[in-house]
């Protein structure tokens, strides 16, 4: 039995602050990722996950760090130029202010734009290069989105 205690993070606030803090490292030219898969490079999710407010959830395996530079780019508040995700006219005037609509903005976007399928960073998971195996990411949302209980 584990006698771990559980620990509530509350990210509302630190959702706000982390969407300006990643939007101004794309401002700065910090954000580098892929050209072909849009990832964020190695490089890069240690500097956003050393600029994060709370830090990481998982300090051996960052998932903000690498979730945010594609959440951007789904929600069209910054595009690839060449390796650099750099800042749209949207991510832009965002910047100024970050919002609940800003972030129900990209909540709504990765339901249906995302730049991946979150399960090919897991090697383990079988049949993701055969074709009928898997539901597809977009059905896989939806769930999520169904259990979290803010379908929009």
């Amino acid at each position: 039995m584990d006698s771990s205690p559980e620990l509530e993070r509350l990210t509302e606030q630190e959702a706000f602050a982390n969407l300006r803090t990643v939007l101004e490292l794309c401002a700065a030219g910090e954000v580098k990722c892929s050209d072909k898969t849009s990832r964020p490079s190695a490089a890069t999710i240690r500097t956003i996950g050393s600029h994060l407010a709370q830090g990481d959830f998982y300090a051996e395996d960052p998932i903000a760090a690498f979730a945010w530079p594609l959440l951007l780019q789904a929600g069209g508040f910054a595009a690839l130029d060449g390796t650099r995700l750099r800042l749209t006219p949207k991510g832009r005037s965002v910047l100024g202010k970050p919002s609940a609509e800003s972030i129900r903005h990209l909540w709504r976007r990765w339901l249906t734009h995302a730049v991946i399928d979150e399960f090919s960073r897991i090697e383990q998971i079988k049949g993701q290069h055969a074709p009928n195996v898997l539901t597809s990411a977009k059905t896989r949302r939806r769930m999520v989105a169904t259990g979290v209980g803010h379908l929009s």
